[in-house]
């Protein structure tokens, strides 16, 4: 259990300052009082057609929309998430903008293979953690085409696998709302160029939206270059019954993650690198077509059907540490690549109704959807030779690996909203999930024998949901100036099955190298998370808006990656019995006349609640109930504001205070963990004409000497090799960007 002293520091560390405003960024409007946005619908399912009101959501809900993403300037979706919402922390693992994790209540969605994921991320209703490993790319999602965000919290099961502590929806622009035309720029420290064309219109009943990106970015590491390229085309049909949108999204990219440093070498150059090259280079082709149909006044059909294909290589030098005696390791230099080629498709129906039940207000909605997944997986190895950093190859290249994995996941979800008086609000949700899992080829085990990977999974589990919110006020029938004072608690279970690339690597006496090779697949357990969540919320009329929220997610099972004995570089997955997130959430936001203002504080305590033995680069651990779980710092302090001083010329500010964590692999917490930071942000733009807007921006305006993320592991260039070091992903110094706008 935690105890009131740490949150006292959070908020005596929280300074009210604030948000970003998203007037001015439409042209051609006159200019509007400044007032918070008034979200007052949320989705209750991915497809999210008939919403529930939020004063009957019995949860924390965070949602934004795509002004207040721009107005801070925000390079990423995940960079926006952590700079502003309540419990969202980011680590740079790979030391790439467009590669984090990004973690909600101590769950984390991550592009890397071997990471725990129990976050799902949604985009127009279409689950996009990616089949073979449940792993997100915030990389593939365009920034510019980004309408609406809402971070929905606990083990909702409504929004299936992979949901243990949120989900994320992501909705994506149409023509009806964003007509016109929009060219940006911008360049900046570090040689950073980047160029974002879009342009949305409409005709009658149909409509379009358009749009590109191209980003250039040498990094401000060495040899850290990355390029991003991504389009995005929707076009739709609308009328009084029917509303009909067809999408394609593509991306080609080409990323660098260059990854922690030794502290020794991150003493002398924080801008070096351990060893190099490390590319990711994804293609995606993803088309989604979503319908809508409206058979009455109450009752609508929706349903969606999609197909995304990516392909993925990965080219990485790696450099391995043999132990040749107890004590003593050899240098390994070589060349790992893998090629992972994936088909996901799928589609949902889904029935909703919006009208009364026994003479109450009712929402409710009925639905069953389809998702597989076709992906083939290939790995090679070649002898590398160590010149500097660089890492050439040398030799014949090896194959290692050939997997062909299958996904196949039913469902069928229903979920009901029952107003029995105007303030008391019953929800009920449930979905029955049932999962197979393929596995066909060959793997290679540690001492370089080929192993048969083939093997056949089923997963099956009902997930309930029930919660209840009070208006205090409307039951008392007191007249108050606070316009809102709702109390919530809520029940729900998630679900999370083994990922093919976890069940191919899950045997000790057969380990892996992630993301290199797999060997043998024993299975393992599906994690099942329960959240309780309790919390109030009010609004003291539109200029203040306040929240409190307090949380508890137990999970079995808990899937973790652990070394093996004797190697560094390879390990397997296990469950680990149960483990538990818990934690508080403070919000406060405003406006006054041209200010904006928010402050948040999030605490977490992330523990292990059983006894378990996992590995690091230093041996076995002895992991005792009660231990924190690595990379989750206890404490978050967002906070922020912008104003506008002239007409036209709005300034704004933000920072980010993230206590202290863990060092991944350090598990019994024995090691110094990763220090505490602060990072201060400035933005501000200026609308020169009506269809010209200059910008601005400086991140870690104080260079703070930072680390968002660490782990243990033991070092090739220490003396000898391979003693134990804590390896830190160091934070990108002071930098400054500034670009303009063309607005038709």
């Amino acid at each position: 259990m935690f105890t009131p002293k740490p949150y006292l520091r959070g908020l005596l560390l929280a300074p009210i300052v604030g948000a970003a405003d998203p007037a001015a960024v439409s042209p051609g409007e006159p200019r509007k009082p400044q007032q918070l946005p008034d979200v007052t619908v949320v989705a209750t399912t991915p497809l999210a057609s008939t919403g529930v009101e939020l004063r009957k959501i019995p949860g924390n809900y965070q949602g934004a929309d795509w002004t207040q993403i721009y107005a801070q300037e925000n390079l990423s979706l995940g960079t926006y998430l952590f700079r502003n919402l309540q419990s969202v922390n980011l680590n740079e693992v790979l030391n790439n903008p467009f590669q984090p994790d990004i973690a909600y209540r101590g769950f984390v969605a991550s592009p890397l293979l071997g990471t725990p994921i129990g976050l799902s991320v949604y985009q127009d209703g279409v689950r996009v953690n990616e089949s073979f490993g449940d792993t997100v790319n915030w990389d593939l999602i365009p920034r510019f085409a980004i309408d609406r965000i809402e971070l929905i919290p606990g083990s909702n099961p409504l929004f299936g696998l992979n949901t243990l502590g949120g989900s994320l929806s992501v909705r994506t622009k149409n023509g009806f709302a964003h007509p016109g035309t929009r060219f940006q720029g911008e360049g900046g420290s570090f040689g950073r160029l980047a160029a974002e064309l879009q342009h949305g219109g409409s005709h009658g009943n149909f409509d379009w939206f358009l749009g590109g990106t191209l980003f250039e970015d040498p990094g401000w590491r060495a040899h850290s270059r990355s390029s991003i390229k991504q389009g995005f085309v929707k076009v739709g049909y609308d009328d009084e019954k029917t509303d009909v949108d067809l999408s394609y999204s593509f991306a080609e990219n080409r990323l660098t993650g260059n990854g922690a440093l030794p502290e020794a070498l991150l003493a002398q150059d924080r801008s070096s690198v351990y060893a190099y090259p490390e590319i990711t280079s994804p293609r995606l082709h993803f088309v989604n077509l979503k319908l809508n149909r409206s058979f009455t006044d109450t009752l609508e059909l929706t349903g969606n059907a999609y197909y995304r294909r990516l392909e993925q290589r990965v080219y990485a030098g790696d450099i391995e540490l043999e132990q040749e005696q107890p004590g003593a390791y050899l240098r390994d230099p070589v060349i790992n690549r893998s090629a992972t080629n994936t088909d996901g498709f799928g589609a949902t129906l889904q029935f909703a109704y919006a009208g009364t039940l026994l003479g109450r207000d009712n929402r409710a909605a009925l639905g069953a959807d389809y998702v597989g997944g076709r992906s083939g997986f290939h790995q090679t190895r070649q002898d590398g030779e160590l010149i500097g950093r660089l890492i050439g190859p040398v030799g014949s290249i090896r194959p290692l690996t050939a997997l062909d994995a299958d996904n196949d996941y039913y469902g069928v979800f229903l979920t009901d909203t029952l107003s029995a008086t105007r303030w008391l609000h019953f929800t009920g949700s449930a979905r029955w999930t049932e999962a197979e899992i393929r596995l066909v080829g060959t793997g290679t085990d540690q001492e370089g024998e080929t192993t048969d990977l083939h093997g056949r999974h089923r997963f099956s589990r009902v997930n309930p949901a029930a919660g209840v919110t009070l208006q205090a006020l409307d039951a008392l029938s007191l007249e108050s100036p606070v316009r809102d004072f709702t109390l919530y608690f809520n029940y729900s279970e998630g679900f999370r099955v083994p990922t093919p690339a976890e069940l191919a690597c899950a045997d000790p006496e057969a380990p892996c190298a992630l993301p290199t090779n797999f060997a043998s697949d024993p299975p393992l357990k599906p994690i099942v998370a329960r959240t309780y969540e309790a919390g109030l919320r009010g609004d003291l009329g539109s200029p203040l808006r306040w929240n409190a929220a307090w949380y508890r997610i137990e999970s079995d099972n808990d899937i973790l990656f652990s070394n093996a004995p004797g190697t560094l570089t390879r390990g397997f997955f296990q469950n680990v019995a149960t483990t538990r997130r818990e934690g508080v959430e403070l919000g406060l936001s405003g406006a006054i006349d041209r200010l904006r203002w928010f402050a948040n504080y999030s605490f977490i305590e992330a523990t292990f609640q059983s006894a378990a033995v996992l590995e690091n680069a230093i041996g076995p651990i002895a992991v005792r109930p009660g231990d924190t779980i690595p990379g989750v710092p206890r404490q978050l302090v967002k906070a922020g504001f912008e104003v506008e001083l002239l007409e036209g010329w709005h300034f704004g500010a933000d920072m980010q205070y993230v206590a202290s964590q863990y060092l991944r692999g350090d598990d019994a917490n024995q090691l110094a963990p990763v220090p505490e930071y602060v990072v201060l942000n400035l933005n501000t733009r200026y609308r020169l004409h009506r269809n010209l807007e200059l910008f601005a921006m400086a991140r870690n305006l104080a260079d703070a000497d930072y680390s968002s993320f660490g782990l243990v592991n033991r070092s090739a260039y220490s003396t000898p090799a391979g003693n134990v070091e804590r390896f830190l992903s160091p934070g990108a110094p002071v930098g400054a960007w500034a670009g303009f706008r063309i607005l038709f």
